[in-house]
């Protein structure tokens, strides 16, 4: 479930920021809808950083973590040059998958609330078999 705005954020989380280029827009001068699922990943691959460890580490100790629900609820446009932060955090551990919540905020000053979102990861092997999430992977994301 996503985190609404009054609710608590889930912790640790990470700010991943950025200013919105021109390439990130549509013919409107709007960010394009599927860059905010973009910036999630970006996000999340932040907070791993942040937590001890990267994609690449966590791959290369067998576990692969694909998409498996995305859901996004926009709220008010981003436009190019915005200043846009993006929290991340984990809200949900299942016993083969994880919950990444997310909350997009931009101009004027990087406070005002742009999207929520969620994504949930399937926990698979190197082959693509769903496993138990790995106790060394929880862990890492919340110390």
């Amino acid at each position: 479930m996503m985190i609404r705005p009054n609710e608590p954020f889930p912790t640790p989380d990470t700010w991943f920021s950025l200013y919105v280029s021109y390439g990130e827009t549509d013919c409107m001068g709007v960010v394009y809808y599927a860059n905010y699922a973009h910036w999630f990943e970006r996000a999340r691959g932040q907070f791993m950083r942040e937590m001890g460890g990267s994609y690449a580490d966590v791959e290369a100790r067998g576990l692969r973590l694909p998409v498996r629900e995305m859901n996004i609820r926009y709220l008010a446009p981003a436009r190019y040059d915005d200043f846009v932060r993006v929290r991340a955090g984990v809200s949900e551990w299942g016993r083969a998958s994880v919950t990444f919540v997310y909350q997009v905020y931009g101009p004027p000053d990087g406070s005002k609330l742009l999207c929520l979102g969620l994504t949930q990861h399937a926990c698979v092997d190197n082959a693509g078999r769903p496993i138990a999430v790995p106790g060394w992977f929880k862990d890492m994301c919340c110390p």
